[in-house]
C-alpha cells in the first residue's frame, strides 16, 4: 500500500521549486543588461536597467575612480555593475563575482587580492571567494557600481522555468 509519505522525494522537488522561485524574485534588482565600464564613463547620466524595469544609477565619480584601476585597454571589457553573490550553499557570508573572469579580477585589483597585470588574469585558475569585510569594502569604495544577489544553488535552479 501506498501511502502520501512515501512520495517524500516529490515533496521535496516541490519544496526546491518553490524556494528557487522565491529566491529568483529576490533578484529582481539584478541588472537585466550590463555596459561597460567605457561606454557608461561616455553617458550623460549613466544608468543600466534592472530585470524589474527599474533604472540602476551609476556615478560618475565612482566610474571615474574605477578607471584609474582598470588600464583603458581594458575598460570596454569590464561590465558593470559588478554582480555580488551571496552563496548560501558555501556557507555563513560567502560570496562570488557573477560574469566573467575580468570583473572576478577587477574585484581582486580593488580589495588588494592581487598584485598581477590585467593581463595575467588568467594565470590563477582559482575561484575567488569573497567574506562579509571585503563584500563591504568594495561598498564602501564603488557603492553605486557593486550590487548584491542571492546566488541559486544548483539543486535550485534546476526547477526554473526554460527561457528557450
Amino acid at each position: 500500500m501506498t501511502s502520501l509519505f512515501d512520495s517524500r522525494g516529490t515533496l521535496e522537488r516541490a519544496m526546491d521549486a518553490v524556494l528557487g522561485h522565491e529566491l529568483r524574485k529576490l533578484n529582481t534588482h539584478l541588472p537585466k543588461q550590463r555596459r561597460s565600464l567605457s561606454e557608461l564613463r561616455q553617458m550623460k547620466e549613466p544608468t543600466v536597467k534592472a530585470t524589474d524595469g527599474s533604472d540602476i544609477i551609476l556615478n560618475k565619480s565612482d566610474l571615474d575612480d574605477l578607471a584609474k584601476i582598470v588600464p583603458a585597454e581594458y575598460q570596454d571589457r569590464v561590465k558593470l555593475p559588478i554582480i555580488v553573490l551571496r552563496r548560501m550553499e558555501l556557507g555563513r557570508s560567502v560570496y562570488t563575482v557573477s560574469g566573467e573572469r575580468i570583473e572576478e579580477f577587477t574585484v581582486r585589483k580593488i580589495l588588494g587580492l592581487t598584485n598581477e597585470e590585467y593581463y595575467q588574469m588568467y594565470k590563477d585558475q582559482e575561484a575567488t571567494f569573497l567574506y562579509r569585510p571585503q563584500v563591504t569594502e568594495l561598498i564602501r569604495r564603488f557603492h553605486s557600481l557593486i550590487v548584491i544577489g542571492f546566488g541559486i544553488p544548483k539543486e535550485l535552479s534546476d526547477y526554473a522555468p526554460s527561457r528557450d
